[in-house]
């Protein structure tokens, strides 16, 4: 199998377990790539960059769920299959160790793919795909930001606090849930509205078809947004979010996210 591999790799011991898990891989049986920059910067030569993610069989993330997060883009843009390897600290995204990488073909046949919903944020011209939320967020602290939240076409809400996560179900068990979201299903067809620190009582988190259309601006300029923890721009226009109609094919561990939390 070819496997094209996105590491982390901001740290010493982040590029030694990415190129020990080219190692492991290879081991296996498999042909293992990386891009070209992570070529260079790992191992000081062009040569380990032997094909593109298209050209592969599989797209692996090493590292927590921020490395499955950018990998998605990648996996996403050619169609491919994701499998997070976990060798951060929750990696709730992930469906491997990388401690078990020496079982790599045992532990991914007891895998199961699974078909994850996405949001597609519109602004400015732009479609951007989130696989996790799209968050807006205040910019300083001592501020707040307000704003309006029309759903569908009838139903407005607003909302005055330090911000607002979209999530998917898939991003229920991120950002969301650390701010008192409800964790639900990959497989549930819902977005998740929930308030940052929201000055007011009334304000909850909403579960929403995901037939939904959701647009929101801001009253005050001083939002920003941020799609899978990258930022995007700032709130100056009106941004629209609903369910894409593309899908990201993720490899899970058979008992799914229920097999890692504690009820």
């Amino acid at each position: 199998m070819k496997i094209f591999l996105c590491p982390n790799g901001f740290t010493e011991q982040q590029a030694e377990q990415a190129r020990h898990c080219v190692s492991l891989l290879e081991a296996c049986g498999h042909s293992c790539a990386v891009s070209l920059e992570d070529s260079r910067r790992l191992y000081h030569t062009e040569s380990r960059s032997l094909f593109g993610p298209a050209e592969s069989h599989l797209i692996v993330s090493l590292g927590g769920d921020g490395a499955v997060l950018r990998a998605a883009q990648i996996a996403l843009s050619c169609g491919k299959a994701l499998l997070g390897v976990n060798s951060g600290r929750l990696g709730f995204l992930c469906a491997m160790d990388y401690r078990g990488l020496s079982r790599f073909s045992e532990s991914f046949s007891s895998c199961r793919l699974s078909y994850r919903s996405l949001l597609t944020l519109q602004m400015k011209g732009k479609r951007l795909l989130a696989l996790n939320d799209v968050v807006i967020a205040k910019e300083n602290f001592g501020q707040t930001v307000e704003l309006s939240v029309r759903i569908r076409k009838t139903d407005e809400l607003h909302l005055r606090g330090d911000g607002l996560i979209l999530a998917t179900p898939t991003g229920s068990t991120g950002y969301s849930l650390s701010a008192g979201g409800p964790i639900l299903d990959s497989e549930s067809r819902a977005i998740l509205l929930t308030p940052i620190c929201p000055h007011g009582s009334d304000a909850h988190c909403l579960v929403l078809q995901d037939t939904c259309s959701i647009r929101i601006s801001g009253q005050n300029g001083n939002a920003q947004i941020f799609a899978d923890g990258r930022y995007v721009g700032r709130l100056s226009h009106e941004i629209s979010l609903r369910k894409a109609e593309k899908k990201l094919l993720l490899y899970e561990k058979a008992n799914g996210i229920f097999g890692r939390i504690s009820l």
